[in-house]
């Protein structure tokens, strides 16, 4: 199970949005594009220390061929960040039921001395963030059919297999310019995934605007006969603004 975890490992650190001013343009998916990208928080802008710390409740649920649980996985982390260095926490964790705390922190500190997992993060940037707008084409794809209010941006790689992006669909409030729910799948998967699909839905959070509240990965691959399809679910919490603010419950884990 902990070599699946390092399947999706990149995905689990969360994405804050700044609060916007204004409606979002619509007649112009690229001008919308860049709109977003103007005032949404990525790895790029946690790292650099806009965010110290936050809480990730983790569950990973493998499953057999029928769609049944075989095992499962619970996990709290603390993850701070200080100076762009990343430090990782293991709170509590229980495989199958049973507590396995201590096993999973000996095993996580140990990646951490060998600095394995950071160069992962990078595929948790958004398709509008700066370094990655280029990458991508935009296109409008019309109200939500739920929630006509709600406005559909699609995007894609314009070059074939580039690292780093990804196929999927925004909704956007374009009234608030807030980002309402991100669902995607990567154009490079991780190694032995032949499937990996991503959704993101966010929330509001004052004085900080939209954060990650929950994410969603359903993943398959393997190998022959040794086939894994996994279900992950992550949920963030206790998100601590840079500055020594107070810490704020976001999510109930």
């Amino acid at each position: 199970m902990s070599r699946a975890l390092t399947l999706v490992s990149l995905l689990l650190v969360s994405l804050p949005v700044q609060a916007q001013e204004g409606p979002l343009p619509t007649a112009d998916a690229e001008a919308l594009a860049r709109r977003l990208g103007e005032t949404t928080w990525g790895m790029e802008e946690l790292l650099a220390g806009k965010v110290e710390e936050m809480t990730i409740t983790l569950r990973v649920e493998e499953l057999d061929r029928d769609g049944n649980v075989k095992h499962t996985q619970e996990r709290v982390d603390r993850l701070r960040v200080k100076d762009g260095q990343q430090h990782r926490e293991i709170l509590q964790a229980r495989k199958d039921g049973q507590d396995a705390t201590e096993a999973m922190r000996k095993d996580l500190e140990e990646r951490q001395r060998k600095g394995e997992g950071r160069a992962e993060f990078n595929s948790v940037n958004l398709p509008f963030a700066a370094s990655y707008l280029g990458q991508h084409r935009f296109s409008l794809a019309g109200p939500d059919p739920k929630d006509p209010s709600r406005l559909r941006l699609r995007f894609e790689p314009r070059a074939d297999k580039a690292p780093s992006v990804h196929k999927g669909e925004a909704l956007v409030d374009p009234s608030t310019g807030q980002l309402i729910r991100l669902n995607y799948s990567p154009t490079e998967l991780p190694n032995m995934a032949d499937r990996v699909d991503v959704r993101m839905d966010f929330r509001p959070q004052p004085g900080v605007g939209q954060v990650l509240d929950t994410l969603h990965v359903d993943a398959e691959g393997g190998l022959l006969f040794y086939r894994k399809h996994l279900r992950i679910t992550a949920r963030y919490s206790n998100l601590v603004p840079a500055g020594g603010a107070s810490k704020t419950s976001t999510s109930t884990p």
